[in-house]
């Protein structure tokens, strides 16, 4: 645009600056109900910018640098003045957006997202099949060394030769396997019809993996435990992130044209509008 208008690319990102911080401005916020938070990385070395989305229409509504509580509370506290009827937020378990969410909305639900409880899940079952392959030799070593990534695949995702590796390393570790058929159980969770079937699928697993001696497994059980009311919110909401990790792409694709480029508030204001096409970055 600014070689076809012939003017400076600093002209072009302040026209585009003030556009886009009016139509921002305008945006109504009290009838937003139903919210996603996640971060994603800025760069390199732990720099991080955490988004919340407003499910029922797909907009970025906030970005702000950072990923503790700090990051969110802000936005809520603006949330609440414009008298905004939040409902639930879907999130991970991040304490740090927890607490931000507790101490403004108190009263809305928290539901955990159940692409980061399979997450922890598959760490759980990865640190698991580590500590079994210190204790091993030969053999038997080698084939649990190299199976991670037959572990962390869905069952209906392997191959016919991944069956049968699947089918040697139960013979070869019994406890790991079932600890892989734990993992692929829970994954059946989120198809449940109601908030008294998750409640009893949740109790069974957690005795479960209790039941199986593995530290990891433990400290699993324990986390889900804690996140309990998190968890089966979803029954009663139905949603989940998974909008806003659909989001990532195109936020990498703007990543890719913003680079180099420091104006981060001309860059939070791309992302605001960054569901309407695919990104143009000027500047």
């Amino acid at each position: 645009m600014a070689l076809f208008l012939a003017v400076g690319w600093d002209l072009v990102k302040e026209i585009f600056t003030a556009h886009l911080s009016t139509r921002l401005r305008k945006r109504k916020l009290n009838k937003i109900r139903y919210l996603a938070v996640d971060e994603f990385s800025t760069r390199k070395g732990h720099h991080y910018m955490t988004v919340v989305l407003d499910l029922e229409t797909g907009h970025i509504l906030h970005a702000h640098e950072g990923r503790d509580a700090h990051a969110l509370i802000p936005f809520l506290v603006k949330l609440k003045r414009k008298k905004a009827k939040i409902t639930a937020v879907a999130m991970d378990m991040s304490p740090a957006y927890m607490q931000a969410v507790r101490q403004v909305f108190p009263g809305v639900d928290i539901v955990h997202d159940p692409y980061h409880v399979v997450t922890i899940v598959n760490r759980a079952i990865d640190e698991t099949r580590r500590d079994m392959a210190r204790e091993l030799s030969g053999v038997d070593k080698q084939l649990i060394k190299g199976s991670r990534f037959l572990l962390l695949r869905a069952l209906e995702d392997l191959k016919p030769s991944s069956l049968e590796r699947l089918m040697m390393l139960m013979e070869v570790n019994e406890p790991l396997y079932a600890a892989y058929l734990l993992k692929e159980d829970l994954r059946t969770f989120w198809n449940l019809p109601n908030t008294e079937l998750g409640s009893v699928f949740l109790d069974a697993w957690i005795h479960q993996a209790r039941c199986l001696g593995m530290k990891h497994f433990s400290k699993l059980a324990d986390t889900l435990e804690r996140h309990r009311c998190g968890l089966l919110s979803y029954f009663t909401h139905r949603i989940s992130t998974g909008p806003l990790e659909g989001l990532n792409n195109k936020i990498k694709v703007l990543k890719r044209q913003a680079y180099g480029f420091r104006d981060m508030t001309y860059f939070k204001l791309k992302l605001y509008f960054i569901h309407e096409s695919t990104p143009a970055f000027a500047g």
